[in-house]
């Protein structure tokens, strides 16, 4: 029995040794509306052999007389530094309410919402809604926000703060520490919606 253990471990060690590792940064929120928590939204970044995988889900339970389950899912694939692919999916009460894609052919983005497919931008993304997690914008005067597949304007508003405005009226700002979002606020007409970084 001896000999089979240690024939074992050695091999199982070259097994692990060989081959790409995963280096995973996560992050979650808590999501609050007027001072009273509607859900959470979770961040995570996969990184593999240069290439990365960012995940964003946002859950939320809303509405004055009955409140409405909403869900969604981003996932943005980088390789090296350009965005390749993404993928928006939205849920509400459990039932899919619609999904975007889009992707990089070689010449430029397609976008598809449903049977209709648009080409939207000719110069590769390097930086947009999913990496504003894990990247500051220092230096950066936009951003490419996948859900409009458009890019937008990133304004300094503070020291470690920015500003991006959306194309539906709201805007969102970001607050930096240590190079990590703190926190994000959704500022619209009548509410403001804020994302509180766990600890």
């Amino acid at each position: 029995m001896k000999k089979i253990v240690l024939l074992i471990a050695p091999s199982l060690f070259l097994l692990t040794s060989f081959g790409p590792t995963a280096q995973v940064d996560t992050f979650s929120y808590e999501v609050s509306l007027d001072g009273r928590s509607i859900g959470t939204y979770m961040v995570s970044r996969t990184d593999i052999d240069g290439a990365s995988t960012i995940r964003v889900e946002n859950n939320m339970a809303a509405g004055l007389i009955r409140k409405a389950e909403h869900r969604s899912v981003l996932l943005s694939l980088y390789d090296g530094k350009n965005l390749v692919s993404s993928e928006l999916k939205t849920w509400v009460n459990d039932k899919l309410e619609s999904t975007s894609e889009l992707r990089w052919d070689g010449e430029q983005y397609l976008k598809q919402d449903g049977e209709q497919i648009v080409e939207i931008a000719r110069q590769l993304v390097s930086y947009s809604s999913a990496s504003v997690f894990f990247e500051e914008p220092l230096n950066r005067t936009s951003l490419f926000y996948e859900k409009y597949g458009t890019e937008l304007n990133v304004e300094t508003i503070g020291e470690h703060r920015y500003e991006v405005k959306l194309p539906n009226g709201s805007k969102e700002q970001y607050t930096y520490q240590d190079g990590e979002v703190v926190m994000v606020e959704v500022v619209q007409t009548f509410a403001t919606i804020s994302l509180i970084k766990n600890s």
